[in-house]
């Protein structure tokens, strides 16, 4: 029996009113978000808390700004093989990768959770399962990481709590010890083929990015246009790629879902949260202008597009601005 095909005729419909709001999206600032200070400081205005679209800019803009409310100084974390003075980024004595990337502790900490998760040494909490593991059977057993809802917070953390009460957040330390790690690296890796296959989706190649449609994606393309909560774990998965190294791959698969979302129409049910998270959780400002320019090209009706600023979009092609 064939599998049924689960294009529709609903398209994308904005909720409220058709108007940019620039408050929260630095896209088409010219000044840099990171490192270069703004030539004239911004004023920012507080946030709505009765409007949830406010709510979800700002937390993606400190999100792609680095968490700035979160900086402090560093953290001190102590093993039997450390002395007391030194902390986790002083283990690597500098920014050889090569020469470190086997680094791996003598003690777990409950300091470094998702850093013991990712180097096989603990299991995810409540479930008891270690990523090798998880890695391994799990990888096809589709109704598993449906319906299980504490792994993801795991396979992608976040410097920022999540659902999930056992899993803490990701801390600048883990990060730096696990981008140097290349096992790590190598399961973070494989952690996201295993959610883009559950996806319906195919990594074609980790350099570029570039994703497709993988055999079964009709099947699960079905799932993932009737069951929200996944939606929230595509955005997790967006921003997890920026905190670990691999922002390279987020313009690729938000092309990939606009795609198929505004152009192919086979998944309407995703498609707002495309434009509303997925878009904004890319951290490089010209990938992500060229993701709302081609948003704003295929969104119909055009008139009604309200994810940036319509006089901008008709002047910026293929990464330049073609007009004043």
């Amino acid at each position: 029996m064939g599998q049924k095909s689960t294009k529709s005729k609903r398209r994308v419909s904005p909720q409220g009113h058709a108007h940019w709001e620039p408050d929260y999206d630095s896209t088409w600032e010219e000044e840099e978000e990171e490192g270069r200070p703004s030539k004239q400081k911004k004023q920012v205005k507080p946030v709505h808390l009765r409007d949830p679209r406010s709510i979800t800019a700002r937390s993606l803009q400190m999100y792609r700004r680095g968490y700035p409310q979160n900086r402090g100084p560093p953290m001190k974390v102590r093993t039997k093989t450390q002395s007391s003075s030194s902390s986790l980024a002083d283990c690597f004595g500098g920014d050889n990768g090569d020469k470190n990337n086997s680094y791996y502790r003598e003690e777990t900490s409950d300091l470094t959770p998702n850093l013991d998760f990712y180097q096989n040494k603990t299991p995810f909490k409540p479930n008891g399962v270690k990523i090798q593991e998880l890695l391994t059977n799990w990888r096809c057993d589709y109704d598993r990481l449906e319906k299980t809802h504490t792994y993801i917070q795991w396979l992608f953390p976040l410097r920022e709590p999540g659902t999930n009460s056992s899993a803490k957040p990701l801390t600048l330390h883990e990060i730096q010890i696990m981008r140097r790690d290349r096992d790590v690296m190598r399961r973070f890796l494989a952690a996201y083929r295993l959610m883009l296959g559950f996806y319906g989706i195919e990594l074609q190649d980790d350099e570029t990015g570039k994703v497709r449609r993988a055999e079964n994606w009709r099947e699960r393309f079905h799932n993932l246009n009737n069951r929200s909560h996944n939606n929230l774990r595509i955005t997790r998965i967006l921003k997890c790629l920026g905190e670990m190294g691999f922002s390279h791959l987020q313009a690729p698969l938000v092309r990939f879902f606009l795609e198929e979302t505004l152009c192919n129409n086979y998944l309407p049910n995703v498609g707002r949260s495309v434009l509303d998270y997925f878009m904004f959780t890319v951290r490089d400002k010209q990938e992500r202008r060229k993701l709302v320019r081609y948003a704003w090209e295929n969104y119909k009706p055009q008139e009604q597009f309200e994810w940036g600023p319509v006089e901008k979009l008709r002047n910026y092609r293929n990464g330049n601005w073609t007009g004043s």
